[in-house]
């Protein structure tokens, strides 16, 4: 069971370092604040956010701010998932209308785990002890699904070959410990 859990686990890691390789650097996406926002705000509305990954990191001058999701015009977090300002070390600070927002360059893999990890380290706030578990779970789903798109669509298979093999990893795990030792 345990070599089945390593392997498991290899493979997943080689897949995705393959995977962020093979897709290349995501390319540098800009846009501008559309509206002056806080220190504090939560949701960051922009001309556009087309170019930009679904979860990830932005740049406004100095300051790094991790956000959960996006919509056309916004970036944002949410209850389980909240935004981050002031992310990596540096500082949270009001930033005005007109002001250059950038992507930071890297794979949108590492984009969307960066944010996840970023969730378990950075401080919620009051929402900590909500947050943490959402994005603890959060990071644990990425193990279920490769990203295994920069095969192209005629290997798509063994994405669902993946998650029935992961899923099956986990119910051994579970009936080993439910049935416990038996002499």
């Amino acid at each position: 069971m345990g070599k089945a859990i390593m392997f498991m686990i290899f493979m997943w890691m080689v897949v995705s370092i393959g995977g962020g390789v093979a897709q290349g650097s995501m390319p540098m996406a800009t846009t501008t604040l559309a509206a002056d926002i806080t220190a504090t705000d939560t949701t960051i509305t922009v001309s556009s956010t087309e170019g930009f990954a679904d979860t990830g990191f932005i740049q406004i001058l100095d300051e790094r701010i991790g956000y959960a999701s996006t919509t056309a015009i916004t970036f944002k977090g949410n209850f389980a998932q909240p935004m981050i300002r002031g992310a990596q070390d540096t500082d949270a600070v009001a930033h005005v209308a007109g002001e250059r927002v950038r992507t930071i360059e890297s794979s949108m893999l590492n984009q969307s785990i960066g944010y996840k990890l970023a969730t378990l380290t950075d401080t919620s706030g009051v929402i900590a002890f909500v947050a943490i578990p959402f994005a603890f779970i959060s990071l644990l789903a990425t193990f279920f699904v490769l990203p295994l798109t920069f095969l192209g669509t005629d290997f798509e298979i063994l994405t669902y070959i993946w998650g029935a093999s992961s899923i099956a990893i986990i119910v051994t795990i579970v009936i080993s410990l439910a049935g416990g030792r038996r002499v």
